[in-house]
């Protein structure tokens, strides 16, 4: 009785083991099948792109704390629906740019319609004078062919300065016009990626390329400067006059920071900047942005002038090449909330 009932218990005991086993090839395989979705999805739109990594991001920590075969279930619901609703979202970008392309090819039609009516003027004018170089062909009088030939030649030459001269002038306007269109589409595309309030870089475009540096496992650091006291500034100031203080705290950050380091808004409180240096390199511009960012900013409203005292304090996290990805994300987010003081 006792050995059988040791047996039954080593059973289960192996059984529980096998099912453990199987339960992390399943996570292992789910969690990548989500990592390479996200790796290689298609980018239509960088906003959207990276609104649907961060979706599958959250999934994917969802997944790895499932237990229940419920909570299975709403993984595989989630993801099917991450993935739905990316699709469309796809299609109605495909669309919008088979509608621009069909645009643009009727625009291109009716340039060369007109180009076509113009030339076909002028080849009138131009035959004319060839039949009239033909009429003099049989003509011994020298006068009559030069004075003939002279008259043709400055019809024939005319017509060809002048519709070079229009070609010239339509296709300098077409040139300007795809200028100004290329201009505004990619002004509409950068809005899309910048904080209204500051101008700098917003969330999406942060992590589109923080994403990419852990995708190519590059070493790099994030340093956190946060605005303390900014929740409590509206009810001392407008919105114009916190925004200008922001913009004046941003520009003498930018200056500490080495040229071309990518600036953003993380969250309401925190600003982000991505750099390429060493975790001590980096260390030392937070302490130096703690001692010279938090202060007073003077700012203009309605030709008033205002003070405003901004409370900024500032961290960094460093990430190495190898390092967990999922590791590097929490750490960031406890460096977010230590910061703000949540």
């Amino acid at each position: 009785m006792g050995a059988d009932f040791l047996i039954s218990i080593r059973k289960a005991a192996n059984e529980l083991d096998r099912m453990e086993e199987l339960l992390g090839s399943v996570r292992e395989s789910y969690g990548q099948a989500i990592h390479c979705t996200a790796k290689y999805a298609i980018e239509m739109d960088p906003v959207e792109a990276s609104e649907f990594r961060e979706h599958l991001r959250s999934l994917q920590k969802q997944m790895e704390n499932a237990m229940l075969a419920e909570h299975w279930k709403a993984v595989e619901a989630s993801f099917d629906g991450e993935l739905r609703d990316y699709r469309d979202k796809a299609l109605g970008q495909l669309e919008r740019l088979h509608q621009e392309i069909k645009a643009t090819s009727e625009a291109v039609q009716l340039f060369a319609e007109s180009v076509a009516a113009i030339d076909l003027d002028h080849q009138g004018q131009i035959k004319d004078a060839i039949g009239q170089l033909e009429a003099l062909a049989g003509s011994t009088d020298v006068e009559v062919l030069q004075a003939g030939i002279h008259s043709a030649a400055q019809a024939i030459t005319g017509s060809i300065d002048v519709m070079q001269r229009r070609h010239q002038a339509s296709i300098a306007e077409l040139r300007d016009e795809i200028r100004v269109l290329h201009k505004q589409i990619d002004g509409e595309r950068k809005a899309h990626l910048l904080d209204s309030a500051t101008g700098v870089w917003n969330r999406q475009k942060l992590d589109s390329q923080i994403f990419n540096l852990l995708e190519q496992d590059q070493p790099f650091c994030i340093l956190l400067v946060c605005v303390r006291n900014l929740p409590r500034l509206d009810k001392r100031y407008s919105r114009s006059v916190i925004a200008s203080a922001l913009k004046a705290l941003l520009q003498r950050f930018a200056a500490m920071l080495e040229e071309g380091a990518l600036i953003g808004r993380w969250d309401e409180q925190n600003f982000a900047a991505l750099l390429e240096m060493e975790p001590a390199a980096a260390l030392h511009v937070a302490r130096l942005a703690t001692r010279q960012l938090a202060g007073e900013y003077a700012v203009q409203e309605d030709g008033q002038a205002q003070t405003v005292f901004l409370e900024a304090v500032a961290g960094v996290i460093d990430r190495s090449a190898g390092s967990d990805e999922t590791s590097f994300q929490q750490k960031l987010l406890q460096m977010s909330k230590a910061l703000s003081g949540a």
